[in-house]
């Protein structure tokens, strides 16, 4: 096994049972969906309005609003209540995700759409990737909450004890310093802003690590690609170009071309021989999952007010392909976002984990079964149908509000503009943005600015 160049796309705010819980096996067993799934009303009472599983997502548009996924949220949707958090063994679980929609919705049977989930048809190239390589169905967030503290355990393996999605002074020490420190390459690619940037000791890479998408497509035809590749998605929709992040109301067809130019590209470059690919979500989203979290260790001894770090947040897809990894691999290994900072350690012998997580995490390296590479792995995968995706296109104009999550990229696209104000041309220099179309010119002009610095 020759593995030299390891690529992670991650994407947004989907569980597992929404994107995989049906998910065509060929009889192999996994830990999906029976059918029988369901929510109540009254989550402790099991009584009420019912809500059960089934295969009919809202596909094109998607589910609209977003369910709402911070701690509190994550606790009531996974225990039904506020309050401590319970130890284990949990008896009652993952029976709240109804209740806690409903407060949005502010009723039963509209709320009943957390608990819908993707078919096979929905999601061709996840599906196609799945069933070639190796299907993970017992990753886990890092966090029971947001997106932010969830990545930051994908880059630094803590979150710093924080569980929300603010922009305050990350001073975490991260994969990518420990990469360098031993001569190992790395980019990160990104379409419209790099949610990475958050991280204070990630600044000063960025003129020379922090690469556009296309250029990952570029890289992986001429051979180019580092060691490590980490890929974040578009945010924000501009015009047309679509965001592909899956998350909540961008829906998931975008996202899943994304997985199969990924793919191809990897596929098509003279390095595929030698390339792990791991496609994974950073948090569940507030959609259901049926899966209770285990236990975890806190990995520097920080805590927040609502949450101690000792417990994983909700399970999420992920899927990871390589030539070495044998067809129809079914992984119930237990991972967590800090699989890959621990992956990354074992693979290319760097000194130390960055965290007690890590440490401890499980690696994706015994995935590697295979004696020689495959030669069998398909050229490509399916995509959604063109019809889906002019429709997606057209369901998700870029005259929408920012979302919650796009205003936390705004207010952090604040702090790096304030590194290069004369840069930035009026009247962005304000920053002073309403919609996803400005809130992407803004975004970009930012990161672009700090780039050329």
């Amino acid at each position: 096994m020759t593995i030299e160049h390891v690529v992670v796309l991650m994407l947004e705010n989907r569980s597992f049972d929404h994107m995989l819980g049906f998910f065509p096996s060929g009889g192999k067993p996994f830990e999906g969906l029976t059918g029988e799934e369901a929510n109540f009303a009254d989550p402790l009472g099991q009584t009420g309005f019912k809500a059960q599983v089934t295969a009919d997502a809202p596909y094109v548009p998607d589910i609209d609003p977003g369910p709402d996924h911070y701690v509190s949220n994550v606790q009531m949707q996974l225990f039904g209540h506020a309050g401590a958090w319970p130890g284990d063994p949990v008896a009652q679980h993952n029976n709240g995700f109804l209740y806690d929609y409903a407060q949005i919705t502010h009723d039963f049977a509209s709320a009943a759409k957390v608990m819908r989930c993707h078919g096979p048809d929905h999601l061709p190239a996840l599906t196609a990737l799945a069933q070639e390589f190796a299907l993970c169905d017992h990753w886990f967030a890092s966090v029971p909450g947001p997106t932010w503290p969830n990545r930051f355990f994908a880059h630094a393996a803590t979150s710093g004890g924080h569980t929300d999605n603010v922009v305050r002074l990350y001073e975490m020490r991260t994969i990518y310093e420990n990469l360098t420190d031993a001569g190992v390459s790395w980019h990160v690619y990104f379409h419209d802003f790099p949610q990475s940037v958050a991280l204070a000791h990630q600044w000063p890479f960025v003129p020379l690590h922090y690469k556009l998408a296309e250029e990952f497509f570029e890289d992986c035809a001429d051979g180019s690609l580092p060691s490590y590749s980490f890929i974040e998605p578009r945010y924000f929709n501009e015009g047309a170009l679509r965001a592909n992040d899956q998350h909540p109301i961008h829906g998931v067809a975008h996202g899943d071309a994304l997985i199969a130019d990924v793919y191809k590209a990897l596929r098509g470059g003279p390095k595929w021989e030698s390339t792990l690919l791991v496609v994974v979500t950073d948090e569940h989203g507030g959609l259901y999952d049926h899966v209770l979290p285990p236990p975890t260790v806190n990995p520097d001894g920080l805590v927040s007010p609502q949450f101690d770090f000792t417990r994983l947040g909700v399970r999420v897809p992920a899927v990871v392909a390589s030539p070495w990894i044998a067809k129809g691999t079914i992984s119930s290994t237990v991972y967590d976002h800090t699989t890959i900072p621990a992956t990354l350690r074992d693979l290319f012998h760097l000194a130390a984990s960055l965290t007690e997580r890590d440490k401890h995490a499980n690696t994706l390296l015994p995935l590697l079964t295979q004696g020689t590479p495959r030669t069998d792995t398909p050229p490509d995968l399916p995509r959604p149908a063109a019809d889906v995706m002019l429709v997606a296109a057209a369901v998700q104009p870029d005259t929408r509000p920012l979302s919650r999550f796009q205003n936390s990229l705004i207010t952090l696209a604040h702090s790096v503009a304030a590194a290069a104000p004369a840069m930035l041309p009026a009247p962005f220099a304000t920053g002073a943005v309403a919609t996803e179309r400005e809130g992407a010119m803004f975004a970009k002009i930012a990161i672009g600015a700090l780039r050329r610095l």
